[in-house]
């Protein structure tokens, strides 16, 4: 059974977030063992090179009966992902329930609200805006240990066991989810040819056509504002022309928001609000209403990491494309820093907290979550910037249009800024939201960058 087969069944259940031990889990091994059987006979010799992490972490079946609460995503194609990842673990623990809770999308504003109440579950997804403020206050616990014995370097890439596995303070709190991911901008092909609007390559042409679709009622570009990422994201996709270093140069003190080169990324931001490249309420708005206004085709474009393409492939079927590299670089200097992008990689995935009685369990479950979830989406979705090593999982499709596109130019990337929220200047990275924030409705250019410029004097030491 392929998982596509299960994935439907898990979507038809998708509203049930506890699991049990009946007849029903067990009718779930067999179709995950299933799977597997078939991931290993694709897989070849390569399989034999691995132990299952379910062989590995699990050999004895454990009695006990326990119930986990995970704070992850869960929502649309994260519950198939999520449930699938259960189902996995009901193979060895039978006898684990695992009760699923919605990760706020807030920039980790509740999650440090509920560790200050006490109210975190025993598994909770956590990121760089979070694990350095829940590990100081003891709110999750180190994984260090876990590095050797759950032998993560057999399942994770170079490129995570090298820069994405350390919370700054030298210690591990988390097991993987997320890869190192470009930031990119998706378009409605499409809502460009019908239109008769040229899909830009440069910034002439980018504020060509948000001049167009306005005239005609169209939404140039979707953005979730209310987030802090999206905003750091768009303004370093501007910046990276200029100043490779972007938001993370302004945030050690590198640069100033008053050199020159920032400058220019400024201007041509503000002479894009100006021309109403984003929708009314753009501050106000969340990841799920900007995402459907672009599904929908009232956004022409929309900016998100390259994990946002198994969303928009089924649904906008065949009218959905990137573009390779960002369209702000001036007409003729395309070529200039042409594929320096934003993004790059966080320390983003499960974390083990205080309040688990059983910590050894936990971080098991933790692990074998978080592993099968990106196994999930890599076999459904051909992500092809999962953190795990591929070679020993299967693809249930050949690979879309867009990651075949994004597999040619992925390792030309580089990336010399960070996200907006794993910023190490933390003060900064509030200030520079909320200045965005005022700048996408009404702040001039001139105030926002004398405002950024103080933010430097103040935070950087």
């Amino acid at each position: 059974m392929k998982l596509k087969k299960v994935m439907s069944m898990a979507m038809a259940a998708a509203m049930v977030l506890g699991m049990t031990a009946t007849a029903e889990a067990s009718e779930g091994t067999e179709a995950a063992a299933e799977t597997a059987a078939e991931a290993t006979e694709a897989a070849g010799e390569n399989a034999s090179q691995t132990v299952s992490p379910l062989d590995l972490l699990a050999p004895e079946v454990d009695e006990t009966e326990a119930v986990f609460r995970v704070c992850t995503y869960y929502g649309g194609d994260n519950t198939v992902f999520a449930d699938y990842a259960a189902e996995k673990i009901k193979e060895k623990y039978p006898n684990v329930t695992l009760e699923f809770e919605t990760y706020p999308s807030d920039g980790g504003q509740t999650i440090k609200t509920r560790a200050a109440t006490g109210d975190l579950p025993e598994i909770l997804m956590v990121d760089s805006g979070t694990i350095s403020v829940l590990a100081e206050s003891g709110s999750i616990i180190p994984l260090d240990e876990y590095i050797e014995k759950f032998r993560l370097a057999d399942y994770y890439n170079d490129s995570i066991m090298q820069n994405t596995l350390y919370a700054p303070d030298g210690h591990m709190y988390h097991f993987q989810i997320g890869s190192i991911s470009p930031i990119l901008w998706y378009y409605n092909n499409e809502l460009f040819e019908e239109n008769n609007i040229k899909v830009p390559e440069n910034y002439d042409e980018l504020l060509a056509a948000v001049k167009a679709f306005r005239e005609k009622d169209i939404i140039p570009m979707a953005m979730f504002g209310k987030e802090p990422w999206p905003l750091g994201a768009f303004f370093d996709s501007f910046a990276v022309k200029e100043v490779p270093g972007g938001c993370y140069a302004l945030s050690k003190g590198e640069v100033k928001a008053s050199d020159e080169g920032i400058q220019k990324a400024v201007g041509k931001i503000e002479e894009l609000i100006q021309a109403g490249i984003f929708q009314d309420g753009v501050t106000n708005t969340d990841f799920d209403t900007a995402s459907a206004l672009f599904k929908e085709g009232k956004a022409a474009m929309m900016l998100n990491g390259s994990w946002y393409t198994g969303d928009v492939i089924e649904p906008m079927a065949g009218k959905v494309d990137i573009m390779a590299a960002y369209p702000t670089a001036d007409a003729g200097s395309e070529a200039v820093n042409e594929f320096c992008m934003t993004g790059g990689g966080d320390t983003n995935g499960m974390a083990v907290t205080a309040s688990a009685k059983d910590p050894e369990l936990a971080a098991k479950i933790a692990f074998l979550f978080g592993y099968y979830r990106e196994a999930a989406q890599y076999q459904a979705k051909g992500l092809v910037t999962t953190p795990l090593k591929s070679d020993v999982l299967t693809l249930d499709n050949e690979l879309d249009p867009i990651s075949q596109k994004l597999l040619g130019v992925v390792n030309e990337y580089t990336y010399d800024t960070k996200f907006l929220h794993t910023l190490p200047n933390t003060k900064f990275a509030t200030i520079f939201t909320e200045e965005m924030q005022k700048f996408l409705v009404g702040e001039s250019a001139a105030d926002f960058t004398a405002n950024l410029d103080k933010a430097i004097e103040k935070t950087v030491e």
